[in-house]
């Protein structure tokens, strides 16, 4: 369960509120997650070393593994890219990409610059590759075109000097998909339950690629932080030194993640380097870290997980 007290990491179950299911009769399993500093979920993913960040159960009930690549992408972003007959900026440098950069610099993830060049092999011209490009055919064939919830978290004022994302992990997670009243580019962004939605943004997408949610990072530390702001000042001490995310984390610059900030349409979550959760504009530059659902009918044939036998995948 996580919660002896010489339990550095490992699968951890958690219940249909977002806390540690302690195995008794009033709870059900939501998700399991990897959690803690010390974890063995290394499996190998498009001849890389990918991360397993859980077992996540879809709308018809069905359990997908969700994985994110170990290290940030580097030296594939294209300058520019073009869908539907739009130019989108994607190089910052060859580290990082922008999320969104032309005239219109909001933070809906289903237009966004980075969304239509990771989940595309070549832009309409044909002169730029996609991320898929860059995968194999049993790699593609692997991944589940799922649904990713964009609702945004709380971004405010933690005390005199330090704004950032006030929410903690099971915070995060619930605003995230706090999108059941929401109508697609017609939601009102405030803090009342059931839209958590800009009115210019879609609620949700269905697609094969995305980024990591701010509750993915969150939940990656021991459970005993689960009810810690995900903000500066908190986060980014003991929180985040337990964190298998964070521990090895290679970004160089703050990592774009998937969700909207509350405050304004044209800010997106940021995982900092100190391990704390900030925003940035659309238009500046961040590492990018591609997470994904696997299809249900993709199993570990071999490995133990650890890095130097990563877990082995096949349909």
């Amino acid at each position: 369960s996580g919660s002896k007290e010489d339990f550095t990491g490992g699968v951890v179950a958690v219940n249909q509120t977002g806390d540690l299911y302690k195995e008794n009769n009033n709870e059900e399993i939501r998700e399991y997650r990897y959690s803690g500093l010390n974890v063995n979920n290394y499996v190998t993913f498009n001849d890389e070393i990918w991360r397993i960040i859980g077992v996540f159960k879809d709308e018809n009930n069905i359990e997908h593994v969700k994985i994110v690549r170990n290290e940030v992408l580097s030296n594939v972003f294209p300058d520019n890219y073009k869908i539907n007959n739009i130019n989108y900026k994607i190089k910052g440098d060859d580290h990082t990409a922008y999320w969104y950069n032309n005239e219109n610099n909001n933070n809906d993830w289903t237009t966004a610059g980075i969304q239509y060049w990771l989940n595309t092999k070549n832009d309409m011209d044909g002169t730029n590759e996609g991320y898929l490009s860059y995968l194999n055919d049993n790699t593609m064939n692997m991944i589940e075109n799922s649904k990713y919830y964009l609702g945004s978290v709380e971004y405010k004022l933690i005390n005199d000097s330090n704004f950032g994302i006030v929410n903690t992990p099971k915070e995060a997670y619930i605003n995230e998909r706090d999108i059941l009243n929401c109508i697609d580019n017609a939601g009102k962004n405030v803090p009342a339950k059931g839209c958590r939605v800009w009115e210019t943004n879609k609620a949700k997408w269905l697609g094969k690629i995305g980024l990591l949610y701010p509750s993915d990072y969150g939940y990656s530390t021991l459970s005993q932080y689960w009810n810690v702001s995900l903000s500066f000042t908190f986060f980014d001490k003991e929180p985040s030194n337990n964190s298998w995310l964070h521990k090895e984390s290679n970004h160089i610059y703050w990592e774009w993640l998937l969700t909207p900030s509350s405050i304004s349409n044209t800010l997106v979550v940021g995982w900092s380097l100190e391990g704390a959760l900030g925003h940035s504009e659309t238009y500046n530059y961040r590492s990018i870290r591609p997470a994904l659902y696997l299809k249900s009918n993709v199993k570990i044939t071999k490995g133990d997980g650890t890095l130097s036998n990563p877990y082995q995948l096949s349909l």
